[in-house]
Protein backbone atom coordinates (compact mmCIF):
# COMPACT_ATOMS: atom_id res chain seq x y z
CA UNK A 1 0.00 0.00 0.00
CA UNK A 2 1.57 3.29 -1.01
CA UNK A 3 2.56 5.55 1.81
CA UNK A 4 0.48 8.68 2.10
CA UNK A 5 2.72 11.69 1.83
CA UNK A 6 2.08 14.55 4.18
CA UNK A 7 2.97 18.07 3.18
CA UNK A 8 6.06 19.39 4.88
CA UNK A 9 4.11 22.18 6.49
CA UNK A 10 0.66 23.67 6.44
CA UNK A 11 -0.11 27.36 6.71
CA UNK A 12 -1.65 28.45 9.96
CA UNK A 13 -5.41 28.59 9.59
CA UNK A 14 -7.01 32.00 9.62
CA UNK A 15 -8.38 32.76 13.09
CA UNK A 16 -12.16 32.93 13.25
CA UNK A 17 -13.57 36.43 13.21
CA UNK A 18 -14.13 37.83 16.68
CA UNK A 19 -17.65 37.53 18.00
CA UNK A 20 -19.11 40.03 20.37
CA UNK A 21 -19.95 38.86 23.87
CA UNK A 22 -21.15 40.30 27.14
CA UNK A 23 -19.36 39.30 30.31
CA UNK A 24 -22.19 38.20 32.60
CA UNK A 25 -21.97 38.25 36.41
CA UNK A 26 -24.48 36.83 38.89
CA UNK A 27 -24.34 37.74 42.58
CA UNK A 28 -26.19 35.04 44.48
CA UNK A 29 -26.63 34.33 48.20
CA UNK A 30 -24.16 31.46 48.23
CA UNK A 31 -21.94 31.96 45.19
CA UNK A 32 -20.68 34.32 42.54
CA UNK A 33 -20.91 33.22 38.91
CA UNK A 34 -19.54 34.74 35.72
CA UNK A 35 -19.72 33.77 32.07
CA UNK A 36 -19.59 34.90 28.45
CA UNK A 37 -22.92 35.32 26.63
CA UNK A 38 -23.19 35.84 22.88
CA UNK A 39 -25.64 38.16 21.14
CA UNK A 40 -27.85 35.12 20.47
CA UNK A 41 -28.08 34.15 24.12
CA UNK A 42 -25.56 31.30 24.09
CA UNK A 43 -23.48 30.80 27.23
CA UNK A 44 -20.05 29.83 25.89
CA UNK A 45 -18.00 29.88 29.10
CA UNK A 46 -18.72 30.02 32.80
CA UNK A 47 -17.01 30.09 36.16
CA UNK A 48 -18.18 29.92 39.76
CA UNK A 49 -16.78 30.67 43.20
CA UNK A 50 -18.47 29.80 46.46
CA UNK A 51 -19.03 32.62 48.94
CA UNK A 52 -17.14 32.18 52.20
CA UNK A 53 -19.45 33.41 54.95
CA UNK A 54 -16.78 34.46 57.47
CA UNK A 55 -14.63 36.82 55.41
CA UNK A 56 -14.88 40.56 54.91
CA UNK A 57 -16.28 42.56 52.00
CA UNK A 58 -12.95 43.08 50.23
CA UNK A 59 -12.17 39.36 50.34
CA UNK A 60 -15.48 38.68 48.64
CA UNK A 61 -14.76 41.32 46.05
CA UNK A 62 -11.29 39.92 45.39
CA UNK A 63 -12.78 36.48 44.68
CA UNK A 64 -15.27 38.04 42.27
CA UNK A 65 -12.68 40.27 40.61
CA UNK A 66 -10.25 37.39 40.02
CA UNK A 67 -12.96 35.40 38.26
CA UNK A 68 -14.01 38.37 36.11
CA UNK A 69 -10.44 39.16 35.02
CA UNK A 70 -9.81 35.50 34.16
CA UNK A 71 -12.90 35.50 31.93
CA UNK A 72 -11.81 38.70 30.24
CA UNK A 73 -8.55 36.99 29.32
CA UNK A 74 -10.36 33.85 28.22
CA UNK A 75 -12.66 35.82 25.92
CA UNK A 76 -9.71 37.21 24.02
CA UNK A 77 -7.29 34.29 24.08
CA UNK A 78 -9.54 31.27 23.53
CA UNK A 79 -12.61 32.70 21.82
CA UNK A 80 -11.09 35.74 20.09
CA UNK A 81 -14.17 37.55 21.34
CA UNK A 82 -14.74 41.22 21.89
CA UNK A 83 -16.43 42.13 25.17
CA UNK A 84 -19.02 44.83 24.58
CA UNK A 85 -20.07 45.37 28.17
CA UNK A 86 -20.64 43.82 31.58
CA UNK A 87 -24.10 42.57 32.58
CA UNK A 88 -24.65 42.03 36.30
CA UNK A 89 -27.61 40.76 38.29
CA UNK A 90 -27.85 40.49 42.05
CA UNK A 91 -30.25 39.27 44.66
CA UNK A 92 -31.74 42.15 46.63
CA UNK A 93 -31.89 44.51 48.27
CA UNK A 94 -30.21 46.71 45.66
CA UNK A 95 -30.46 50.23 44.34
CA UNK A 96 -31.37 51.00 40.74
CA UNK A 97 -28.68 49.88 38.30
CA UNK A 98 -26.89 48.06 41.15
CA UNK A 99 -25.13 51.22 42.24
CA UNK A 100 -25.08 49.53 45.64
CA UNK A 101 -26.06 46.01 46.67
CA UNK A 102 -26.89 44.28 49.95
CA UNK A 103 -27.51 40.68 48.83
CA UNK A 104 -29.49 38.36 51.07
CA UNK A 105 -27.08 35.87 52.64
CA UNK A 106 -23.99 38.01 52.06
CA UNK A 107 -23.90 39.86 55.35
CA UNK A 108 -20.57 41.62 54.80
CA UNK A 109 -21.86 43.39 51.69
CA UNK A 110 -24.13 46.16 52.91
CA UNK A 111 -24.57 49.01 50.45
CA UNK A 112 -21.51 47.72 48.62
CA UNK A 113 -20.67 50.02 45.63
CA UNK A 114 -20.74 47.23 43.08
CA UNK A 115 -21.31 49.28 39.92
CA UNK A 116 -18.32 51.58 40.35
CA UNK A 117 -16.02 48.76 41.41
CA UNK A 118 -16.88 46.55 38.42
CA UNK A 119 -16.59 49.44 35.96
CA UNK A 120 -13.20 50.39 37.44
CA UNK A 121 -12.00 46.78 37.32
CA UNK A 122 -13.00 46.00 33.73
CA UNK A 123 -12.85 49.34 31.96
CA UNK A 124 -16.18 48.38 30.39
CA UNK A 125 -19.66 49.87 30.77
CA UNK A 126 -21.62 47.95 33.40
CA UNK A 127 -25.36 47.38 33.17
CA UNK A 128 -27.03 46.00 36.28
CA UNK A 129 -30.43 44.90 37.51
CA UNK A 130 -32.01 42.69 40.12
CA UNK A 131 -31.86 38.95 39.63
CA UNK A 132 -35.52 38.43 38.78
CA UNK A 133 -35.38 41.19 36.16
CA UNK A 134 -32.51 39.43 34.43
CA UNK A 135 -34.32 36.10 34.57
CA UNK A 136 -37.41 37.68 32.99
CA UNK A 137 -35.34 39.14 30.15
CA UNK A 138 -33.70 35.75 29.61
CA UNK A 139 -37.03 33.89 29.53
CA UNK A 140 -38.39 36.28 26.93
CA UNK A 141 -35.15 36.09 24.92
CA UNK A 142 -34.33 32.37 24.76
CA UNK A 143 -36.55 30.73 27.37
CA UNK A 144 -40.12 29.71 28.10
CA UNK A 145 -41.60 33.14 27.27
CA UNK A 146 -40.10 33.47 23.78
CA UNK A 147 -42.63 35.17 21.52
CA UNK A 148 -44.68 36.54 24.42
CA UNK A 149 -44.92 40.29 24.95
CA UNK A 150 -46.74 40.03 28.29
CA UNK A 151 -45.73 37.68 31.08
CA UNK A 152 -44.54 37.39 34.67
CA UNK A 153 -41.43 35.59 35.88
CA UNK A 154 -41.31 34.17 39.41
CA UNK A 155 -38.24 32.65 41.05
CA UNK A 156 -39.05 30.38 44.00
CA UNK A 157 -35.76 29.70 45.76
CA UNK A 158 -34.44 30.50 49.22
CA UNK A 159 -36.41 33.71 48.76
CA UNK A 160 -39.12 34.80 46.31
CA UNK A 161 -38.51 37.27 43.50
CA UNK A 162 -40.48 38.33 40.47
CA UNK A 163 -40.59 40.57 37.41
CA UNK A 164 -43.26 41.63 34.92
CA UNK A 165 -42.94 42.28 31.18
CA UNK A 166 -45.72 44.34 29.57
CA UNK A 167 -45.95 45.05 25.85
CA UNK A 168 -42.42 43.72 25.46
CA UNK A 169 -40.95 46.09 28.05
CA UNK A 170 -39.57 45.09 31.43
CA UNK A 171 -41.21 47.08 34.23
CA UNK A 172 -38.60 48.87 36.33
CA UNK A 173 -40.41 51.42 38.47
CA UNK A 174 -39.05 54.45 40.28
CA UNK A 175 -36.40 52.59 42.26
CA UNK A 176 -36.12 49.47 40.10
CA UNK A 177 -38.40 47.30 42.23
CA UNK A 178 -41.46 47.10 39.96
CA UNK A 179 -42.78 43.59 39.45
CA UNK A 180 -41.17 42.11 42.56
CA UNK A 181 -44.19 40.29 43.92
CA UNK A 182 -42.44 38.78 46.95
CA UNK A 183 -44.41 40.99 49.32
CA UNK A 184 -47.95 40.69 48.04
CA UNK A 185 -50.08 39.23 50.83
CA UNK A 186 -51.15 35.67 50.05
CA UNK A 187 -52.17 34.62 53.59
CA UNK A 188 -53.83 37.48 55.52
CA UNK A 189 -52.72 37.26 59.14
CA UNK A 190 -50.11 34.65 58.20
CA UNK A 191 -46.45 34.33 59.09
CA UNK A 192 -44.44 37.41 60.00
CA UNK A 193 -42.31 38.56 57.07
CA UNK A 194 -38.87 40.17 57.21
CA UNK A 195 -40.46 43.27 55.64
CA UNK A 196 -42.54 43.76 58.80
CA UNK A 197 -45.99 42.68 57.65
CA UNK A 198 -47.71 39.27 57.79
CA UNK A 199 -48.62 36.67 55.19
CA UNK A 200 -46.32 37.85 52.39
CA UNK A 201 -45.60 35.54 49.47
CA UNK A 202 -41.95 35.36 50.56
CA UNK A 203 -42.89 34.50 54.15
CA UNK A 204 -45.19 31.67 53.07
CA UNK A 205 -43.60 29.95 50.05
CA UNK A 206 -39.86 30.65 49.91
CA UNK A 207 -37.27 28.02 50.73
CA UNK A 208 -36.45 29.80 53.98
CA UNK A 209 -40.15 29.85 54.91
CA UNK A 210 -40.58 26.16 54.11
CA UNK A 211 -37.65 25.28 56.36
CA UNK A 212 -39.05 27.45 59.17
CA UNK A 213 -42.50 25.89 58.82
CA UNK A 214 -41.44 22.25 58.55
CA UNK A 215 -38.07 22.14 60.30
CA UNK A 216 -36.70 20.42 57.20
CA UNK A 217 -34.77 21.79 54.22
CA UNK A 218 -36.77 22.35 51.01
CA UNK A 219 -34.78 19.52 49.44
CA UNK A 220 -36.67 17.10 51.73
CA UNK A 221 -40.31 18.12 51.20
CA UNK A 222 -43.42 16.21 52.09
CA UNK A 223 -46.18 15.77 49.54
CA UNK A 224 -48.33 18.18 51.54
CA UNK A 225 -45.73 20.96 51.52
CA UNK A 226 -45.20 20.60 47.76
CA UNK A 227 -48.94 20.97 47.25
CA UNK A 228 -49.25 23.87 49.70
CA UNK A 229 -46.37 25.77 48.10
CA UNK A 230 -47.82 25.20 44.64
CA UNK A 231 -51.22 26.49 45.73
CA UNK A 232 -49.68 29.66 47.16
CA UNK A 233 -47.66 30.26 44.00
CA UNK A 234 -50.79 29.79 41.90
CA UNK A 235 -52.70 32.24 44.09
CA UNK A 236 -49.96 34.85 43.76
CA UNK A 237 -49.80 34.25 40.00
CA UNK A 238 -53.55 34.83 39.72
CA UNK A 239 -53.24 38.18 41.50
CA UNK A 240 -50.61 39.28 39.00
CA UNK A 241 -52.53 37.99 35.97
CA UNK A 242 -55.69 39.74 37.17
CA UNK A 243 -53.84 42.99 37.84
CA UNK A 244 -51.72 43.15 34.68
CA UNK A 245 -53.80 41.28 32.07
CA UNK A 246 -51.30 38.41 31.67
CA UNK A 247 -51.77 34.93 30.28
CA UNK A 248 -48.36 33.43 31.11
CA UNK A 249 -46.34 33.02 34.31
CA UNK A 250 -42.90 31.42 34.07
CA UNK A 251 -41.77 29.83 37.33
CA UNK A 252 -38.20 28.82 38.09
CA UNK A 253 -35.89 28.53 41.07
CA UNK A 254 -34.54 25.65 43.10
CA UNK A 255 -37.72 25.07 45.10
CA UNK A 256 -40.06 24.85 42.12
CA UNK A 257 -37.75 22.65 40.07
CA UNK A 258 -37.08 20.41 43.06
CA UNK A 259 -40.79 19.99 43.80
CA UNK A 260 -41.56 19.12 40.19
CA UNK A 261 -44.89 17.95 38.80
CA UNK A 262 -46.75 17.91 42.14
CA UNK A 263 -45.92 21.57 42.67
CA UNK A 264 -46.78 22.68 39.13
CA UNK A 265 -50.09 20.81 39.07
CA UNK A 266 -51.15 22.42 42.37
CA UNK A 267 -50.01 25.84 41.12
CA UNK A 268 -51.99 25.59 37.88
CA UNK A 269 -55.10 24.38 39.71
CA UNK A 270 -54.89 27.33 42.10
CA UNK A 271 -54.32 29.77 39.22
CA UNK A 272 -57.37 28.41 37.40
CA UNK A 273 -59.45 28.84 40.56
CA UNK A 274 -58.45 32.46 41.20
CA UNK A 275 -58.05 33.87 37.67
CA UNK A 276 -61.66 34.15 36.55
CA UNK A 277 -61.72 37.47 34.71
CA UNK A 278 -62.41 37.38 30.97
CA UNK A 279 -58.80 38.32 30.16
CA UNK A 280 -57.07 36.20 32.81
CA UNK A 281 -59.13 33.02 32.52
CA UNK A 282 -56.98 30.36 30.89
CA UNK A 283 -53.69 31.83 32.08
CA UNK A 284 -51.03 29.18 32.50
CA UNK A 285 -47.97 28.49 34.60
CA UNK A 286 -44.96 26.98 32.88
CA UNK A 287 -41.54 25.94 34.19
CA UNK A 288 -38.43 27.84 33.22
CA UNK A 289 -36.46 26.26 30.36
CA UNK A 290 -33.10 27.77 31.30
CA UNK A 291 -32.01 25.41 34.06
CA UNK A 292 -28.86 26.27 35.94
CA UNK A 293 -27.71 28.63 33.19
CA UNK A 294 -30.63 30.99 33.83
CA UNK A 295 -28.80 33.44 36.08
CA UNK A 296 -25.88 33.92 33.70
CA UNK A 297 -28.07 34.15 30.61
CA UNK A 298 -30.15 36.64 32.59
CA UNK A 299 -27.09 38.73 33.43
CA UNK A 300 -26.11 38.52 29.76
CA UNK A 301 -29.58 39.70 28.76
CA UNK A 302 -29.25 42.71 31.07
CA UNK A 303 -25.87 43.46 29.52
CA UNK A 304 -27.01 43.15 25.92
CA UNK A 305 -30.07 45.30 26.58
CA UNK A 306 -27.77 47.99 27.99
CA UNK A 307 -25.34 47.73 25.07
CA UNK A 308 -28.11 48.08 22.49
CA UNK A 309 -29.69 51.01 24.28
CA UNK A 310 -26.32 52.73 24.42
CA UNK A 311 -25.90 52.23 20.66
CA UNK A 312 -29.27 53.88 20.03
CA UNK A 313 -28.32 56.80 22.25
CA UNK A 314 -24.95 57.20 20.46
CA UNK A 315 -25.71 56.13 16.88
CA UNK A 316 -22.55 57.63 15.40
CA UNK A 317 -20.18 55.70 17.67
CA UNK A 318 -18.08 53.04 15.86
CA UNK A 319 -19.10 49.44 16.52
Amino acid sequence: MPEVQQPASLPDPEPPPPRDVVLAVSIGPGAFEAGLVTARGSLIARSKVEVEPDVGPESHYTALATMVVDLQDLALERYTSRIRGIGVISTGPATRGLETVSPVGLTSWRDFPLRSRIAELTGQPMFGNREAKGLALAEGWVGAAQGHLNFCEVAVSSSIAGAVVLDGELLDGESGGAGDIAHIVVEPGGRRCRCGTQGCFDAEASGAAIEAITGRPPSEPTYEIMQRTGRIVGRAAAMVCNAFDLSLVVVGGTVSTGFGATFFHAAQTSLDEHAQLAYSRGARITPSRLGDSGSLVGAGAVGWRGVRRSRRERPNQPS
